[in-house]
């Protein structure tokens, strides 16, 4: 029996992002990716800037940052964000609804691309949403769960301290988090840069850029790195197989909460404070749980998303893509009309 690669370019979405009206080249998307990305922080940081320099101000020791390098310095940065009050966690959280938010205004009123062009679909919008969160949880579930069989970690039970008022808060700002990474990597700037390379290409530079993004976290190494990307790469393939946003963004979501509020591991090396479980990290097998990065800094997350890529790629689609002509459209700077390629589901 033959098993077929499905082929991510016929996703329609995809179709509907070349009548963008404006089409930057790829330097040019890479500068703008991070100057709506900085404006996004920017906005973030003005919302939580006066709670958490406050708080930050009362647990920071000035004499650990001084004399200390860059690289260090940012450590304890994040060890000291780790740390921070769960209230302001949860406002962290919330306030990433700005990068959402500048995102899709950057998408739609200077490129002029459509909602559906991002995956922000209407039809099937529940059911996609749970789909992509129950594929989290087993996703998740499946790499902790080959952790403790590998003996990397140890289940520790029920967390008699946790907080349900927070795990309920986290569960919705997990939900607004994951959407604003999606939004910005996968929605925008994969899209966006498949009009002018091929969609290997913006899949692959899309997953670096995510991965970049968390160079700062606490306990990062090259495999945790490595599984960022990892992590880009399925969700991107995920998403242009579905030609939906929501499924990748409750994906996100779940993995994220699921990690850290269900499990009580670290999510991208920040510490979780309440959780409904506790896992005990075994020492001296940090390439098998990932150390104080999280489960995702291990070889247990790789082969989890290396296997979920594989699924995504290769089982059969039963609502195969299929060619037909787009009606004709006004070509730029006055030229000839001509159809445009499009692909909808069979």
């Amino acid at each position: 029996m033959v098993i077929n690669m499905i082929n991510l370019t016929k996703a329609p979405l995809l179709a509907d992002a070349k009548k963008a009206r404006h089409k930057p080249n790829i330097i040019l998307q890479i500068l703008i990716f991070f100057a709506v990305f900085i404006s996004s922080n920017i906005i973030t940081g003005l919302i939580i800037g006066i709670p958490m320099a406050a708080t930050m101000l009362k647990s920071i020791d000035a004499s650990l940052i001084a004399g200390a390098d860059a690289r260090q310095a940012a450590n304890y940065a994040m060890e000291s964000i780790s740390k921070m009050p769960e209230w302001l966690m949860v406002l962290m959280l919330f306030a990433t609804a700005a990068t959402t938010i500048c995102t899709v205004i950057y998408c739609r009123k200077i490129e002029g691309r459509s909602f559906s062009s991002m995956g922000m679909r209407k039809d099937g919008f529940l059911k996609k949403c749970g789909m992509g969160y129950i594929i989290g949880i087993l996703m998740i579930s499946a790499a902790v769960g080959l952790s403790m069989v590998l003996g990397a970690t140890r289940f520790g039970g029920f967390d008699s301290r946790v907080s349900w008022f927070y795990i309920g808060l986290f569960l919705l700002g997990f939900i607004v988090q994951g959407m604003s990474e999606e939004v910005l990597v996968r929605g925008y700037f994969m899209v966006s840069c498949a009009n002018r390379v091929h969609i290997a290409l913006a899949l692959g530079l899309s997953s670096v850029l995510f991965a970049a993004l968390h160079l700062a976290n606490n306990g990062i190494t090259a495999l945790s790195f490595i599984n960022l990307v990892l992590f880009g790469v399925f969700t991107g393939a995920y998403m242009l197989r579905t030609n939906d946003l929501w499924g990748v963004c409750a994906i996100h979501a779940s993995w994220n909460f699921v990690q850290g509020h269900i499990f009580g591991i670290s999510v991208s090396g920040t510490v979780v404070s309440s959780s409904v479980f506790s896992t005990v990290l075994i020492e001296g097998k940090e390439l098998v749980s990932g150390g104080s990065f999280g489960i995702e800094g291990g070889i247990c997350t790789s082969a989890v998303l290396i296997a979920a890529t594989a699924l995504v790629m290769f089982l059969p689609q039963k609502k195969p893509y299929i060619y037909v002509a787009s009606p004709e459209e006004e070509r730029p700077q006055g030229k000839k009309r001509e159809p445009m390629n499009v692909y909808i589901e069979k």
